[in-house]
């Protein structure tokens, strides 16, 4: 029976990257992290999946909504804020990201809508950007491109499979090869981290 649960979850992780170029960049602690070329960009899209035992459903997915979790979820976001919030399912929300010197902080704005299936088992969260929608600060480089979404979906057995996808932009003079040299590991750690507030938080 466990062999047969691992044979499924390795159809469940292969399957969903199985075209498109994507490249297998990383597999560690049940997560799996691919990568590809953007025609016309520099920077490359990530593609991070991984599949949580005995999860809820639903609280996974009201932390991943919860914006304030994104400082200890997301590597190096230093704050995350709500900016407007229609319902629990659409809002526009403000972050920061921390950069190494002698690189600038960045920020960005992003609206999220979330879409669920009537069987209550699959979850699409869209993530596209809003850089006007508040002036720019001086301090910092505003990120205005950036497209991606999470997926979170109820498997057998209460498993729950997360699927994190995203191509961004970090904008000033920032070179493609330094930006693509943490695209690995930083989508890596996001899932490291949600497995982490999974098993501690309040949801």
């Amino acid at each position: 029976m466990l062999c047969l649960k691992l044979i499924l979850t390795s159809i469940l992780f292969f399957g969903s990257v199985e075209d498109h170029d994507w490249k297998l960049r990383k597999e560690e602690d049940g997560i799996l992290v691919y990568t590809r070329k953007v025609e016309g960009s520099s920077f490359n899209e990530f593609k991070a999946i991984t599949v949580i035992h005995g999860a809820s459903f639903y609280k996974v997915l009201n932390l991943i909504l919860d914006v304030k979790y994104n400082t200890r979820l997301i590597p190096d976001c230093t704050e995350s804020r709500i900016l407007f919030q229609q319902d629990k399912f659409h809002n526009i929300h403000y972050f920061r990201i921390r950069a190494p010197w002698p690189v600038r902080d960045r920020d960005g704005i992003f609206k999220s809508e979330t879409s669920v299936t009537s069987n209550g088992k699959l979850a699409h969260i869209s993530i596209s950007p809003l850089g006007n929608y508040l002036e720019e600060k001086k301090d910092l480089v505003r990120m205005y491109r950036g497209n991606g979404y999470w997926e979170v979906e109820e498997l057998p057995d209460k498993d729950i499979k997360i699927t994190y996808q995203f191509h961004g932009d970090p904008a000033g003079k920032i070179p493609g090869w330094l930006a693509n040299s943490v695209i690995v590991s930083n989508p890596f750690n996001t899932l490291k981290n949600l497995k982490a507030l999974v098993s501690g938080s309040k949801y």
